[in-house]
């Protein structure tokens, strides 16, 4: 009788590990294609606007060379239609550029993130078995086994997706380098901006991140003492 009891809150034990797993995992996932999504927006955002510059500044420095005039010399001899034209080519080329680097990113966020998506789906799929079959003690070991494999894959995998995420703070700052020193056309200033963004970004999101992954790591020490203790009995 001890011992059957004893199996019963061993499951319940490994049980509401599991369940603690899939749900940090999935707030987590979430988490990060909120930050993905930020990042690709920030991405092609700078993308967009180095291309723009570097076509611009490129014709610009064509014209100059082709006819040996003097930049503001320049502007004052071409029409006012020209000027638009090469506004126009080198904004319809930073926008371009921006879009396929958009869709590049999220690609890439996409393929990175879908192993982590798939097991969280199928490991919902498995403990919601589990839970319907809690009477059929067979059924049960079997979809306990399977949901315990998976979770150590999430386990796993997840903080290696979150370390990577972590460098994403020098994208913030270069942009906010980019939008400074395009509006007050001062590069010190953008340079200091730049570099206090990256500082306050990368403070945040690790101060952020060390705190929540501190917890899911300590779900995960449970989750594999209580995995090594129902694995025992088996």
């Amino acid at each position: 009788m001890n011992n059957t009891e004893n199996d019963s809150n061993r499951r319940q034990e490994i049980q509401s590990s599991l369940n603690s797993i899939v749900e940090s995992s999935d707030k987590w996932l979430e988490r990060l294609r909120r930050r993905e999504f930020r990042v690709r927006l920030a991405g092609s955002f700078l993308t967009g606007s180095l291309v723009l510059m570097a076509v611009g500044a490129a014709a610009i420095l064509g014209f100059y060379l082709s006819q040996g005039e003097e930049i503001d010399d320049f502007f004052e001899q071409q029409s006012l239609a020209f000027q638009f034209s090469l506004v126009g080519a080198a904004a319809a080329a930073g926008l371009i550029s921006g879009i396929l680097t958009y869709f590049f990113l999220k690609r890439k966020h996409d393929t990175r993130m879908k192993d982590l998506s798939s097991l969280i789906t199928e490991m919902k799929k498995k403990t919601n078995e589990q839970q319907q079959n809690n009477a059929n003690v067979g059924g049960g070991e079997g979809i306990t086994k399977e949901a315990l494999s998976l979770a150590e894959k999430i386990v796993t995998l997840l903080p290696e997706l979150v370390r990577k995420r972590k460098h994403d703070s020098l994208l913030f700052g270069a942009v906010a380098f980019v939008v400074t020193n395009v509006v007050i056309s001062n590069l010190v200033v953008a340079i200091i901006v730049g570099v206090l963004v990256w500082l306050y970004v990368r403070h945040r999101t690790k101060k952020s991140y060390e705190h929540e992954m501190s917890k899911y790591e300590e779900q995960k020490r449970v989750f594999e003492q209580r995995k090594k203790d129902f694995i025992d009995t088996l």
